[in-house]
């Protein structure tokens, strides 16, 4: 085996989706582009419904409103131009433009900073006429809020199962919006009904805005930096990783976001030498990570050889004086030891109870699964092992020995000299 085993497709290592996966992320692209349309007919929609009523009213509520819509034109135009162009790619882009979303995710940021600051000085600092509140304005005001409400949470529902940070910023920025028109229906009925709160109700929505923002902002820009996802993805990556009977050790891990997709990359140690079955952990390991993370787009492992250095030996032993056992799944106790192997020197033993002494079914199989979670390398027992448990320990890599002394550490002297032996030649 060469010092490095890569799964290759054509040039790289990048492994492309199956065509089951393919097709559900087809049909969710083409999900998140039917919201994104739907988007831009709702603000602009929303723009005439506001400005209309805005008019009528001459409210500043309504006013400020009007202007929030419009950026949300602009927006929604974006988004949908933006997740077209994110789903090409080209040999200048060959891993595709899925980061426009997030460009478009700083974007919506930046508008909603914008949309606060209008509000703010209009409340603040601007002069306005009278407001004439009638019934229609009222309807009109709260027409807007359902709308504005019902899109916004389409979109950001939809947006965090597909995994688009676009969408669910869209949908965000809909609910911020939500907000903005609540404040404008409480001051225009406020109005209506003779008391003036449409400053205070302006700080708070303010507030609600910003926070939202600096969110949409702050995710954004660890997207575009390579930043890592969070150590609940990680970890539940690692121990898939780390399940497989023939990953030693997992050196290296990293999963980077772009777009809605992740971009996973892996450095495993292995306990095989045979390609064949190093390429077959490797599609395990791929099938296994998608299904638990489906947000995964591309899965680059690099699969080295085992260790040579440090030999990890299972014995099964009728107690834990050391006396080898003539049985497997029924052996009390597992003697566990590292053995080095330049010079066969023992670097550590210990005696473990049988977890599955108890068991009455598939005891065997049990045993042999419980050590391959050990990481053993070697399996030295006094009579063979049945079929069931050694295809599983020879799946995970594990060399089966038959002993040649009754007890453990003259077994585990005579193991020692010939690795110490194997080295030499």
């Amino acid at each position: 085996m060469n010092d490095r085993v890569q799964r290759q497709d054509g040039a790289d290592a990048l492994a492309a989706p199956p065509a089951d996966e393919a097709g559900r992320r087809a049909a969710a692209d083409r999900a998140v582009m039917r919201v994104a349309a739907a988007g831009v007919a709702v603000s602009a929609a929303l723009v005439v419904l506001t400005v209309a009523i805005a008019v009528v009213s001459h409210s500043f509520a309504l006013t400020a409103t009007a202007i929030d819509c419009a950026v949300d034109v602009v927006a929604a135009l974006a988004l949908w131009a933006g997740l077209r162009l994110s789903q090409r790619k080209s040999a200048a882009f060959p891993y595709g433009l899925y980061k426009i979303e997030n460009v478009l995710q700083i974007a919506v940021a930046l508008l909603i900073f914008v949309a606060s600051y209008e509000v703010a000085r209009r409340a603040f600092v601007t002069s306005r006429q009278e407001p004439r509140i009638d019934g229609p304005v009222i309807a009109g005001t709260a027409l807007a809020i359902a709308v504005t409400w019902a899109y916004g949470w389409y979109a950001t529902r939809l947006g965090r199962r597909v995994s688009s940070p676009a969408l669910v910023a869209d949908g965000k920025h809909r609910q911020t919006d939500v907000l903005s028109t609540a404040l404008a229906l409480v001051a225009v009925v406020s109005t209506w009904a003779g008391f003036d709160i449409d400053r205070v109700a302006a700080v708070v929505i303010l507030g609600f805005a910003l926070y939202s923002g600096w969110e949409l902002l702050q995710g954004g820009m660890k997207a575009l930096l390579d930043a890592s996802v969070d150590r609940a993805t990680l970890a539940k990556i690692e121990r898939i990783l780390t399940g497989e009977g023939l990953v030693e050790e997992v050196e290296e891990l990293a999963v980077r976001s772009a777009g809605r997709y992740l971009f996973l990359e892996a450095t495993l140690r292995l306990r095989t030498d045979d390609l064949v079955r190093a390429h077959a952990a490797s599609e395990r390991l791929e099938t296994l990570v998608r299904a638990a993370v489906p947000a995964v787009e591309r899965v680059s492992l690099h699969l080295e050889p085992r260790r040579r250095d440090i030999v990890r030996v299972a014995v099964p032993l009728s107690g834990p004086d050391g006396a080898i056992s003539s049985e497997f799944g029924e052996a009390p106790f597992f003697g566990l030891a590292e053995v080095r192997a330049a010079d066969g020197t023992i670097l550590r033993t210990e005696a473990l109870p049988n977890p599955h002494l108890g068991t009455e079914k598939q005891k065997g199989i049990l045993v042999a699964e419980w050590l391959v979670a050990q990481k053993i390398d070697v399996l030295v027992t006094a009579r063979e092992v049945n079929k069931g448990p050694s295809y599983v320990l020879r799946e995970a890599g594990v060399q089966l020995r038959r002993a040649q002394t009754p007890r453990l550490d003259d077994e585990l002297a005579l193991l020692g000299r010939l690795l110490a032996g194997e080295r030499q030649d």
